[in-house]
Order: C-alpha cells, then structure tokens, then sequence
C-alpha cells in the first residue's frame, strides 16, 4: 500500500499546475513531488509516478506487491477532470491522501482540499 498526493493550483504566470507526489505524513518529509500541466495525459501520469520514489513502492520495490496503478491514474484522470472544469474558480486543491492498494484492488481518495473563489462557482 502507498499514499499518494494529488494537486492542482493556479500560477499567475503558467496557469494551472498539476502536482503529484508521496501522500500522507510523507509529503513534507521527503519532498517528493513532480509538476505537470494539464490536460496531463495517462502516459505523462504513468511517466510522472515512475519518476517519483513513491513510483517505486507502487511498481513493488524489494519484493513488495505492486500497487494499482492503473486505478491511480484513474482517480488522478478525474481529479483533473474535475479541477479542469472548476478553473475559472479553483485557487488550489488538494487530495492527500490517495491510498493505492495492491494491483487489482484500487485506489481510493481520502481527504480533500479544495480552496475557490468567492462567487458564482457554477
């Protein structure tokens, strides 16, 4: 099992930033974190994760069982999904933790936070 973290946030300058990295209690303390823009695409997700050392207790490092990746990139697909369809009022989100469970048992969003402007959100 791993905890992943999935974000979004608007730069001023770029736009909107879509980060991914170790979730849980584990996101401040190693760091470990990659930026993508979106619409990010599966492979970029997939490439993304590999490249984080969290990639590699989801693909079964020293014998672990691998996780469900192919879940994880589906909940991150809809995190973005939906972010996407919020730009107009997304400040930031995040959705900490993401626990992925062994290969062919899922992931599944714990928590998140999802910070908009004042307004008309519709």
């Amino acid at each position: 099992m791993a905890e992943v973290i999935v974000g979004f946030y608007c730069d001023p300058q770029i736009g909107m930033i879509l980060w991914l990295g170790s979730g849980g209690g584990l996101v401040e303390l190693f760091g470990d974190r990659i930026l993508l823009i979106p619409p990010a695409t599966r492979a970029e997700i997939e490439a993304a994760i590999s490249r984080l050392k969290i990639g590699a207790l989801i693909a079964g490092f020293r014998g672990r069982p691998a996780g469900d990746l192919p879940a994880l990139i589906n909940i991150i697909i809809a995190i973005q999904t939906y972010a996407l369809d919020i730009t107009d009022c997304l400040i930031e989100m995040d959705v900490n933790p993401v626990i992925v469970r062994s290969a062919g048992n899922g992931a599944v969003a714990v928590d998140a936070f999802i910070r908009v402007s004042e307004g008309d959100t519709t």
